[in-house]
């Protein structure tokens, strides 16, 4: 199973419905990039997605010019030093004490699910053991596999690949991030499962686009739409406000240590990066001064 199933739940929270990226060139690319100042020092940070293409490569020449700067990299966690068996075992399996299992599935999921799988048996079958919140990554990352995207292009996986000779800094832990994912109630893991099922092709293809085209409006809108709206809050803010504060102190504290290499250049999901509790909102909160590089000229 690849490590990165998991993360596509958590990135898959910000989308725009502006069509396919698919002609897209990555010199035409704007993501969401910035750069930081604090008390002397500088870092750049830049919001991406954990699925990609290769066309996405190389990136930006304003953001090549600034990673090739950088004396560190910053992920949220580094998937490289992560035992994912292990964490897959302990967080990912089916839970039949709450409801986690198949034979638990409520009559909602499973309206849903059986037409579905009449025609993926065989994927079906392979995913019954695992809980709800698993399932559902495994099926989003397949469809954005059949839609010719591949987490082995995402950008941060791409650039911990270029930073063989860089320190890495990790803002979380990867068992924070599956604890944080099973967490979750067998009522909102079965919800993550339909939404797998029910999304439509262009609205997958649109997180791409609005990442592509640096919309962050419309990320943070759609984001805010595909995590329960203003009626419930819960995944908004066990997903990405608690974090994005712990992101936000974290990248201070990098930046804040003695002898940390500058600049910096920090890899967050695209989601916790826009909106009015965002990482740039919190890092701007705290005394640091941000500058969005593309409307601003950035050093």
């Amino acid at each position: 199973m690849a490590t990165s199933q998991w993360r596509l739940i958590v990135s898959i929270c910000c989308a725009a419905v502006f069509g396919s990226a698919a002609s897209w060139a990555a010199s035409n690319d704007k993501p969401p990039f910035y750069q930081l100042e604090w008390q002397g020092k500088s870092a750049y940070l830049l919001g991406s997605i954990h699925i990609g293409s290769a066309d996405f490569y190389p990136l930006p020449s304003q953001i090549e010019a600034a990673f090739d700067r950088a004396k560190a990299l910053v992920v949220e966690i580094d998937m490289n030093q992560v035992d994912s068996r292990a964490l897959l075992q302990k967080y990912g399996m089916a839970d039949k004490a709450r409801g986690l299992d198949w034979q638990s599935r409520d009559q909602q999921t499973v309206a849903a699910m059986v037409p579905y799988c009449e025609a993926q048996v065989s994927l079906c079958q392979s995913i019954q053991s695992f809980a709800p919140w698993l399932q559902a990554s495994q099926l989003n990352l397949l469809r954005y596999n059949g839609l010719g995207y591949s987490t082995d292009y995402g950008v941060d996986m791409q650039l911990l690949g270029r930073s063989a000779r860089r320190a890495v800094f990790e803002l979380e832990t990867a068992e924070s991030q599956f604890q944080l994912l099973a967490s979750f109630d067998s009522q909102t893991q079965w919800s993550m499962v339909r939404e797998a099922i029910s999304v439509a092709d262009t609205e997958l293809l649109s997180l791409i686009t609005a990442w592509r085209t640096g919309d962050e409006a419309a990320l943070d809108t759609l984001m805010q739409e595909q995590m329960g709206g203003e009626g419930d809050t819960q995944m908004l803010e066990k997903i990405l406000w608690q974090r994005n504060q712990t992101m936000a102190e974290g990248i201070i504290k990098l930046m804040n240590a003695y002898g940390s290499p500058a600049p910096l250049f920090v890899v967050v999901g695209a989601g916790h990066v826009v909106g009015d509790k965002s990482v740039v909102q919190r890092l701007k909160q705290a005394g640091v001064k941000v500058t969005a590089c593309w409307r601003e000229v950035c050093q």
